[in-house]
C-alpha cells in the first residue's frame, strides 16, 4: 500500500550493532505515554517508494508540533511521536529536489499524466521507470523535468493524499 505523504520524511540510522546508536523511543503524544522503541534493524523503509538510502531508513512525517515528529512506522500503517533530537528531517520539496524521481508502479492512467499546467492540457505519459528530477511542489502538483527538454506538471499525491512518486 502507498504510504500516506504527510508534511515530509526522516531518516533514521539503523541499529549496527558496533556504534551504539542512541534508542528512537515512540510516543502516543509528544512526550507522554512512552509506547516503546523503535527497533530500527527491522524498518522496512518503503524501499520501493524512497530507494535505498545509504543514511538511513525514511519515515513518513505526518505532523510537527515544537521539535517533536509524528511519523508512520511500520506497512501496518502505526503511528507515533519521536523526539528526532540530530535526525535529517526535510519537508517534502526539499527531499524530491535532491533526488532523481520515478513514478510509482500500479498507479491509475491520470497519474501517469504530464500536463502543461496543473489539471490542464495534458501532454506526454511517464513510465513507472522514466526518472525524472523535481524543480518545485505546488499543492499536490510537481513540476518536473523528465529529459533535457521535457518540463511539466504531475499529481505527486493523489485525493487520498498518498504519494505518487517515489525517489531513487
Amino acid at each position: 500500500m502507498r504510504p500516506y505523504s504527510g508534511i515530509g520524511v526522516v531518516l533514521i540510522q539503523q541499529a549496527d550493532g558496533v556504534h551504539g546508536k542512541e534508542p528512537v523511543y515512540l510516543y502516543k503524544d509528544p512526550g507522554l505515554s512512552r509506547l516503546g522503541v523503535l527497533d530500527s534493524a527491522k524498518l522496512s523503509g518503503n524501499e520501493w517508494v524512497f530507494g535505498s538510502q545509504t543514511t538511513g531508513v525514511p519515515l513518513v512525517v505526518l505532523a510537527r508540533k515544537g521539535n517533536w515528529l509524528k511519523v508512520c512506522y511500520d506497512d501496518a500503517g502505526r503511528e507515533a511521536w519521536i523526539n528526532p533530537g540530530r535526525k535529517t528531517y526535510q519537508l517534502w520539496d526539499r527531499f524530491f529536489k535532491s533526488r532523481t524521481s520515478h513514478m510509482l508502479p500500479g498507479l491509475r492512467k491520470q497519474y501517469y499524466q504530464l500536463y502543461q499546467q496543473p489539471d490542464l492540457k495534458p501532454g506526454a505519459m511517464l513510465t513507472p521507470k522514466q526518472v525524472f528530477k523535481v524543480l518545485k511542489l505546488e499543492n499536490d502538483w510537481a513540476m518536473i523535468v523528465s529529459d533535457q527538454t521535457s518540463i511539466g506538471w504531475l499529481r505527486w499525491r493523489d485525493e487520498d493524499g498518498r504519494l505518487t512518486i517515489g525517489a531513487d
